[in-house]
């Protein structure tokens, strides 16, 4: 599964379908734009809290998985605690991995 949800995660970067980092996130969510939000596992409870909060008011599947590496690597990025995906297929795609 870890390869796969990376695979994905690398390819929706690609296409421009992932908005890493908090603030980012935090504003997609506001506009209506992400369909998954991915929280690291070793993110702050702040962070999950906030996150948390968010998915639910915006009615956003949420997922916690991987470590702040984990997530920056997959995206080719720094250590990043939040991932959105922005796109449809991606979110259903990488939802059925980690959601169920």
């Amino acid at each position: 599964m870890k390869g796969k949800v990376e695979a994905l995660l690398g390819f929706a970067q690609k296409a421009g379908k992932i908005i890493t980092g908090e603030e980012g996130c935090k504003n997609n969510v506001k506009q209506g734009k992400v369909f998954l939000l991915i929280i690291s596992t070793d993110a702050s409870d702040n962070t999950k809290k906030e996150m948390h909060y968010l998915s639910s008011s915006y009615g956003i599947p949420y997922a916690e998985w991987g470590t702040k590496q984990m997530l920056g690597l997959s995206t080719g990025r720094s250590p990043r605690a939040v991932v959105a995906v922005l796109d449809q297929q991606f979110a259903s795609a990488i939802g059925k991995l980690l959601v169920g």
